[in-house]
């Protein structure tokens, strides 16, 4: 029961606003603080990142110690479409329907009537809308003038995120396939391919999300199984099911090499829609805890640090 509470105080507004300020201010003095604190939650271990083995402390190490504007900008929702679109890829992107600086400014009128709204900035900060004349507009408002003031990038210590500014966009509403459905009824299924200097390396699946929860999968580029790599954890559920091969994978993964091509590692996130890949966003500091400690020690392995130049 306390714990619970616990969990559901973590998640109201007041709290993150709070943690976000606490965090920031920790981040300022030394990011490696911050750093070690979630790295410790998942791993019972400090980061080392003086000499970085495994994935998660080269992110680290690549944050404190390169330019990563360019991270900031392909990781902002909005303004990375500017990068998708010099890549050639605008066409799969989802419809923009606007954009606004201030909660207080959306234009519900010129929306359809479903569509999605997001922050450009953070996790999990949207509201979706399937009909527009059932909603609260005042509410929706409300809501996503609260995620828009919590500052997102201090918590984790991603710096990146710290340098975007905010803004609230709307998008077309993506449906679910209908080939999707039978394994993923709750949402979307996202294809996150992790590469290396533009070199695909493994296919996250994410599908069926609801209430907090998702199922979690893992594939090679060859689209073989990995479930050997996946470290089991009270964050996700897996099945024995196997999911399908996306008809548009060799398609997918071209796109991913050429928009990861520049950065030493960065995960290129779709979606299918009618069988053809829709670019979600891009992520550099991705979550973890996910693998094993082996599969992190082999990742950090295809990041090479001896070429990268120091700015910092």
């Amino acid at each position: 029961m306390m714990a619970r509470i616990i969990d559901s105080l973590k998640e109201s507004f007041i709290y993150k606003k709070i943690a976000s300020s606490i965090h920031g201010l920790i981040v300022k003095i030394n990011p490696a603080i911050e750093m070690n604190r979630v790295y410790y939650k998942t791993t019972n271990c400090k980061a080392n990142i003086e000499t970085p083995q495994n994935l998660i402390e080269k992110i680290f190490w690549l944050q404190l110690h390169t330019d990563t504007s360019m991270w900031s900008k392909c990781a902002d929702k909005y303004a990375m479409r500017d990068y998708v679109k010099e890549c050639g890829y605008e066409s799969y992107l989802p419809k923009l329907l606007g954009k606004w600086d201030k909660a207080s400014d959306i234009d519900f009128s010129s929306l359809p009537q479903s569509f999605i709204l997001k922050t450009n900035n953070g996790c999990g900060t949207c509201c979706v809308v399937n009909d527009k004349d059932s909603i609260s507009e005042e509410g929706i408002k409300k809501q996503m003038k609260k995620h828009i003031s919590i500052p997102y990038g201090w918590s984790g210590a991603q710096l990146h995120y710290t340098k975007i500014k905010p803004c609230i966009i709307a998008e077309e509403l993506l449906q679910i396939d209908n080939d999707q459905i039978k394994f993923s009824p709750q949402s979307l299924v996202d294809y996150k391919v992790w590469c290396f200097n533009g070199m695909p390396e493994n296919i996250l699946v994410v599908y069926n999300r609801h209430n907090d929860m998702y199922n979690l999968d893992l594939y090679s580029v060859e689209w073989k199984r990995l479930e050997d790599k996946l470290m089991r954890n009270g964050h996700y559920c897996f099945s024995d099911f196997e999911i399908p091969r996306p008809d548009c994978l060799n398609e997918m993964l071209t796109m991913a090499s050429k928009l990861s091509k520049p950065f030493p590692e960065v995960r290129v996130d779709f979606y299918v829609i009618n069988s053809r890949p829709i670019i979600g966003e891009l992520t550099f500091t991705t979550g973890f805890g996910y693998f094993t400690k082996e599969y992190y020690d082999y990742l950090g392995g295809k990041v090479d640090l001896t070429n990268i130049k120091v700015v910092r």
